[in-house]
């Protein structure tokens, strides 16, 4: 089965989740966050890693919920994210909180993250769910460190890219520890991801390019995953 059928499924999976309730305002929100999915990275990287490792009908069974864990867990950190940065749009279209209000924003991230738990569940799985409290604990202290830095501390390198590894990288490096030997993939897969993001979003700054190019180095010098796309 290709990355693509399989990246259906999670999608599948997604949608028949979180659009339930014939009409209630839960799916109209699902359906316009679902209309803007974009290349799905991190389930993407999450199927890759797992697929390099091998897996048993249990463990593909395992794979697809975790897949759909991580987007849940995604998408609930950019309804929050919205909400805290007062932004007005997502993916080139106006925001949830700006469709609707703050308070839908808000309770519709709250909700992903109760189907996150649900899965975590029923993919019984001890150390995945270990694995994404610590991380979900690493993007709060990575969105904090970004707020205490807007009030004025001095940037350093070592800050920046803590928020980095904590807003965004940190996920990426959960996600492809399907396979261990993945993770450092992860991780600096997803640190240069937001690197660029920042330089396309126009929130470089004089530690962004040697950044960008440090981690082409480092991740010139891993082994890829074929079905990730470049950077």
């Amino acid at each position: 089965m290709t990355i693509e059928t399989r990246l259906e499924q999670v999608r599948a999976e997604y949608l028949r989740r979180m659009t339930r309730g014939n009409g209630s305002l839960l799916q109209q929100v699902e359906r316009y966050v679902a209309d803007r999915t974009g290349k799905m990275l991190r389930p993407r990287l999450l199927l890759a890693a797992a697929a390099s490792r091998g897996a048993g009908a249990l463990e593909e069974r395992r794979t697809l919920l975790m897949a759909v864990a991580v987007e849940m867990l995604h998408n609930a950190s950019l309804l929050h994210d919205d909400v805290v940065d007062r932004a007005d749009t997502r993916r080139g279209r106006p925001s949830v909180n700006a469709q609707w209000n703050n308070a839908v924003a808000v309770l519709v991230g709250d909700y992903h993250l109760v189907q996150l738990m649900q899965l975590l569940d029923e993919a019984d799985d001890r150390q995945a769910t270990r694995l994404v409290n610590s991380t979900v604990a690493a993007m709060v202290e990575g969105e904090l460190l970004q707020q205490q830095l807007l009030g004025g501390k001095a940037l350093t390198e070592e800050d920046y890219l803590a928020v980095i590894d904590g807003k965004t990288a940190r996920l990426f490096a959960a996600a492809a520890l399907g396979n261990p030997a993945c993770g450092d993939y992860g991780l600096h897969y997803g640190r240069l991801f937001q690197l660029l993001d920042d330089q396309a979003d126009g929130e470089a700054n004089r530690f962004t390019q040697p950044l960008i190019d440090a981690e082409r180095r480092h991740l010139a010098a891993l082994t890829p995953l074929q079905e990730m796309p470049p950077l």
